[in-house]
């Protein structure tokens, strides 16, 4: 009996379904308490009394760009999705350098951040992998 390995397009809507479910719960969460979940991020500081109101924007921005991705995926069109998710790599990206330009943890700014930054990439290009059109290949 032989098993059948996924394919990389599986493997990357896979990524991409549990990326864009796992970072809408947490910029959820930073909507509902975000004072909680701030230090998560690996700032330094925090914003306090009015500034407040900038982590509630990061968390709208954060919960759109996961739904955009859900709405791109649920139409199929898999290319369409890949030249979606890869400019959204930078916003993880970006957000590497606003910890490391502002003082914070370098563990979170790449643990956290990088991370996001490199399975979004990741899921792209294995989406990517599997959306071209292949020419058959000569049997040797």
């Amino acid at each position: 009996m032989s098993t059948r390995l996924p394919s990389p397009t599986t493997v990357g809507t896979v990524l991409t379904v549990v990326g864009a479910l796992f970072i809408g719960y947490v910029r959820v969460s930073y909507l509902l308490a975000h004072q909680s979940m701030a230090p998560d991020f690996g700032l330094p500081s925090w914003p306090h009394g009015e500034g407040v109101g900038f982590l509630a924007v990061k968390g709208v921005r954060d919960v759109v760009s996961g739904l955009v991705i859900l709405a791109v995926l649920v139409t199929g069109n898999r290319r369409v999705l890949v030249w979606v998710m890869l400019p959204m790599a930078l916003t993880p990206i970006g957000d590497v350098f606003i910890v490391l330009l502002s003082g914070g943890e370098t563990a979170i700014a790449f643990g956290v951040h990088g991370a996001t930054a490199a399975a979004v990439i990741l899921a792209g290009g294995l989406l990517l992998s599997g959306s071209r059109t292949r020419s058959p290949q000569p049997l040797t």
